[in-house]
């Protein structure tokens, strides 16, 4: 994420180094705000069995702390766009770091469970940090830049989520949950400072920019995201068919309607419709669902498969050596997303995209041919560079092809694909291995396994399909400025 030096051809002498100091303090704090915010957002799930004892809380109450942050952040990350595009990205960000701050210190000294659950909650805000960052982006590099930079946002999202998962089980044994919550607590506080120390101009208000935020479409969306959230969690307690499935799938359905017909008749929009139905946008957030469905399934039946004993054709790895194998998607994805930013600077946004999901459908048939340890890892290591090249072009077709009044709101919209793509995809491949069970005894058959890889191979290949769909290349739709 290194700024552009350039300068406006009437800048004054030694403007050009204060303005490229001042930018690159900025990225240096937004850097370390959505590193941290990434790592609050995954550190529960390998401390989650710790916190339970140390709460006295079982399994099915401990969840609630896993499902509070999901909840929130579908609810939270398109308000947070649409605000960061109405009301700029500086306040937001003040607003949404202030809210995570408060969460973690929440989830660090809490008493008792129920508290820890209402930090967890809070925590949920983190996410909203990303579609803001799109905004700061937009508004300080040239439409070339915001392509190394989007990889360079993804990259971190995808560090702080590894690094989360390898850290969180020996800081929670060795130290405590103070320790454990309190460090990227710190680390998004200092983030901030560094941040709003730079001073930054991200511009002026753009004359034909929204005024107000549309509260009845924001309002009709989160009933919408809960919906889908409830129905996708119901296909797993209660099976796809079951009438309080198909329900709570019609409610949805009907939300969704409901929001577009709200989008239609109000002055001020969260997003122009025809914005919506676009290559750059759309066909990101297509690309987006494609994305989170290949590789939140491949990254679920990984783990699921090497955990069986060696007698089961698995490895019988652990928690610590299943995030030893996870490192090396979210490492390949670390690397793979600024280098696939400066592919499409070149290539184009298209090509890149269609590249990406090739390589994560191939991760995905290495898996199904071969259980062995060193295909297992091949497996991850192109599900991570698949999916964080293809998330690099998704998020910068997104905030290059849209007008900057709708950048926020355009890339939560593909953060929103994402997670529902993967959450509906896992669920799909999670009912196909017990269901592929050859002996009955309760454990998935190898063969369910290769079923659901290949499954995810065949996801990943119509992402490269739907990856057509992007413009060859996406550019600014008007020269105007984002609101600070």
């Amino acid at each position: 994420m290194t700024p552009p030096t350039d300068a406006a051809p009437d800048a004054a002498p030694g403007a050009a180094p204060l303005a490229a100091r001042g930018r690159r303090t900025a990225v240096t704090g937004l850097a370390l705000v959505v590193l941290a915010g990434a790592a609050l957002e995954s550190f529960l799930l390998p401390a989650l069995p710790h916190l339970q004892r140390a709460f006295g809380v079982d399994a099915a109450t401990g969840a609630l702390a896993q499902v509070a942050p999901p909840l929130v952040t579908v609810v939270v990350t398109p308000l947070a766009g649409r605000f960061a595009d109405v009301h700029g990205a500086r306040r937001t960000l003040a607003v949404l770091v202030s809210i995570v701050t408060a969460g973690g210190l929440v989830s660090a000294l809490a008493p008792g469970f129920p508290l820890f659950v209402l930090g967890q909650a809070l925590q949920g805000f983190a996410l909203g940090v990303l579609p803001a960052a799109f905004v700061v982006v937009r508004g300080l590099y040239s439409d070339e830049g915001i392509k190394t930079a989007s990889g360079g946002l993804v990259a971190l999202t995808v560090a702080g989520a590894g690094l989360g998962v390898l850290v969180a089980g020996p800081i929670i044994e060795a130290t405590s949950r103070t320790v454990l919550f309190g460090i990227p607590t710190a680390v998004v506080v200092v983030g901030s400072v560094v941040f709003f120390a730079s001073r930054v101009r991200l511009g002026t208000r753009e004359p034909e920019g929204p005024t107000r935020v549309d509260w009845a479409g924001a309002s009709t969306l989160a009933l919408a995201l809960l919906a889908t959230v409830a129905w996708l969690a119901s296909t797993s307690s209660a099976g796809w068919l079951a009438p309080a499935t198909l329900a709570l799938f019609v409610v949805a359905g009907a939300l969704v309607s409901g929001w577009v017909l709200v989008e239609r008749r109000v002055a001020q929009p969260m997003i122009d419709l025809d914005t919506l139905r676009s290559r750059a946008v759309g066909g990101s957030v297509a690309v987006g669902v494609g994305i989170g469905a290949g590789y939140a399934s491949l990254v679920f039946l990984v783990p699921q498969q090497i955990s069986r004993s060696v007698e089961e054709s698995g490895l019988g790895a652990g928690a610590t050596q299943t995030g030893f194998f996870l490192a090396a998607a979210f490492g390949a994805g670390f690397v793979a997303s600024p280098l696939a930013g400066r592919a499409a600077a070149r290539l184009g946004v298209r090509a890149v995209g269609v590249a990406g999901m090739l390589v994560l459908a191939t991760g995905a048939l290495v898996a199904a041919v071969s259980p062995a340890p060193a295909a297992i890892v091949w497996a991850l290591v192109c599900a991570g560079v698949g999916a964080g090249s293809a998330s690099t072009v998704a998020f910068s077709a997104a905030a290059t092809g849209t007008p900057e009044h709708e950048v926020g709101v355009a890339t939560a919209f593909v953060t929103i694909g994402r997670a529902v793509g993967g959450a509906l995809a896992t669920q799909v491949v999670a009912s196909i291995v017990p269901a592929s069970d050859p002996t009955g005894s309760g454990m998935p058959g190898t063969e369910g396994f290769r079923v659901a890889y290949l499954l995810v191979m065949c996801i990943a290949l119509g992402g490269a399909a739907t990856a057509m769909l992007l413009p060859k290349d996406a550019h600014r739709n008007a020269p105007t400025a984002v609101r600070a």
